[in-house]
């Protein structure tokens, strides 16, 4: 692996990655995709194949193999499959948007290429620490390394698709064996180019960024910080425009990567909730327009999620006492997040913004009963943030 040097140009930088990032492409596709829930859902819908979920994994597989393009492997595959009413053919758009969905790279394969990435900046040492952060390459480098990894990944490369072991209900009593398949999946050029673009080896993580989730962060939430980091949708080393007659402001403005690198300072990593934090906080970073507070920002979607929860409640309380027709009737409809779940992210925001900013969010005026009581003479103690924000939300109201 190269030194704490660095490369000194593509050609080092993609020449011992490249290939063990092609390696991890080549051998997720071979280990396969799994037909779960959600994606035979999908599947069902793109296709037009109701009932998939419910045949045997051998049907299935046939039933699939002619709309993708696929060869069935497994007991029972050699039977031929049709698509909808018989037609083995399968518009183009369909296919392709289905290929799409089923070679998205997974958490898996990107934590795995991830670690990689973060490995192959630094000596292996005894002295290098096992997450230490590598040198953020530059835009012509990562855009070579995207493209020598692509080069490496011959467009017929296959894909295994696992389908669920499904059952037959016996008639006699006794326990037939489940039916399982396989399909062995074409991966054209393009596909193949579209999973890799989504790896997004071409965003570079800034070295300042990376040290401070290596020195923050426990070993085991770094790679997925880094992930999250690198999902950002805005450029993470942008720098701050303020010319020098505007110098006077430069004290009171954050870039968002200097708010960026203040998340990873201040949220404390044993947060239950720190990763999704720091992915709510990106998205809210992309769209604060320069100048403005992020706190502002923050106390809106709040605000935002608290009124949600009371329409939740309201609309469970109603009915209770009427019966879905008539609240249709009534332009009535059912809210789209749960209370619960709603009042979960507001107090995450809560953490965040007491943590991430110093003070609390801006409560919602017409909030109420989000947080309980304290019993007379409640002790304080400690405070965790992810469990004693609402004793201090208190001590300050």
């Amino acid at each position: 692996m190269p030194g704490p040097s660095g490369p000194s140009g593509p050609s080092e930088v993609s020449g011992p990655l490249a290939p063990r990032i092609a390696d991890a492409v080549r051998q997720w596709l071979a280990t396969g995709v799994r037909l779960d829930p959600e994606t035979c859902a999908f599947l069902e819908a793109q296709l037009d194949l109701p009932g998939l979920a419910a045949l045997p994994g051998a049907e299935a597989a046939a039933r699939l193999a002619p709309l993708l393009g696929a060869a069935p492997q497994g007991r029972g595959a050699g039977t031929a499959g049709h698509g909808r009413d018989g037609a083995a053919d399968q518009p183009a758009a369909d296919t392709e948007t289905a290929l799409e969905y089923l070679l998205y790279p997974d958490t898996a394969l990107r934590l795995t290429v991830e670690r990689l990435l973060v490995h192959a900046g630094w000596a292996t040492s005894e002295s290098a620490p096992d997450f230490a952060p590598a040198p953020a390459p530059a835009p012509a480098i990562a855009s070579s390394l995207s493209a020598e990894v692509l080069r490496l990944l011959p467009p017929d490369s296959p894909a295994v698709l696992h389908l669920s072991e499904t059952r037959d209900e016996p008639q006699d009593g006794s326990q037939h064996a489940p039916h399982a398949a396989r399909l062995v999946l074409p991966v054209p050029g393009w596909a193949m180019a579209l999973l890799v673009r989504r790896l997004r080896l071409d965003r570079a993580i800034p070295a300042h960024l990376a040290a401070a989730v290596a020195d923050h962060l426990p070993e085991a939430q770094v790679l997925a910080v880094r992930l999250a980091l690198r999902d950002a949708r805005f450029e993470l080393a942008e720098t701050l425009a303020v010319s020098v007659a505007e110098s006077s402001v430069r004290t009171s403005y954050e870039s968002r990567p200097d708010l960026v690198l203040r998340f990873i300072r201040h949220m404390p990593p044993s947060d239950p909730g720190y990763v999704e934090a720091l992915a709510l906080w990106l998205d809210l970073l992309h769209d604060l327009p320069p100048g403005g507070s992020a706190h502002a920002a923050l106390s809106a979607r709040r605000e935002r999620l608290s009124r949600a929860a009371r329409e939740a409640d309201e609309f469970t309380e109603r009915l209770g006492r009427l019966n879905m027709e008539i609240l249709m009737l009534q332009g009535v409809h059912a809210p789209a997040l749960d209370a619960a779940e709603a009042r979960r992210r507001v107090r995450l925001m809560d953490r965040m913004c007491l943590a991430v900013l110093g003070r609390p969010a801006a409560p919602d005026p017409a909030e109420g009963g989000m947080y309980p009581d304290a019993p007379a003479g409640h002790d304080l103690g400690a405070f965790d943030p992810a469990t004693g924000l609402d004793d201090l939300m208190r001590l300050l109201s």
